[in-house]
């Protein structure tokens, strides 16, 4: 069922493949489109190594834990990636609902901090390893 290559090692091939070989006959139009492919497979092989390493997902059902409480968060299910996607919808339907309008500090913050950094190592790694953005500071 596992057998070589894995996905990973796939999608690595055919983003080779393709930034060697094809990218470079494009121009114009084509070449943004063919950077745009390029891109997307890139964030492709992040998400799959992502997969591999569940640090990640383990650090966001953490700040879901500090905000919501431990037993809320085992109570959304047994399978991580499941967990993930009821919280996220609460947590979205709270924040457009206004629930921490007067507090974005707290757990909330330390939250929404985990997930916008989880979400750059995959969209956008050089920015966060840069590190030079700026954080809001609590009053």
């Amino acid at each position: 069922m596992f057998e070589a290559p894995g996905r990973k090692a796939l999608v690595e091939t055919a983003l080779a493949a393709f930034q060697e070989d094809i990218l470079p006959a494009l121009d114009g139009d084509r070449k943004y489109l063919g950077l745009m492919i390029a891109s997307a497979l890139s964030t492709a092989v992040r998400e799959l190594e992502a997969d591999a390493d569940r640090d990640g997902i383990q650090r966001v059902l953490d700040g879901f834990a500090g905000l919501y409480g431990e037993d809320n968060v085992e109570r959304a299910g047994h399978d991580a990636e499941a967990k993930l996607d009821i919280l996220s919808r609460d947590l979205t339907r709270e924040l457009r609902e206004g629930l921490y309008d007067n507090s974005l500090t707290g757990p909330v913050h330390t939250l929404l901090t985990v997930l916008a950094e989880e979400k750059l190592k995959l969209s956008n790694p050089k920015f966060l390893a840069a590190r030079e953005y700026s954080q809001p500071t609590p009053n």
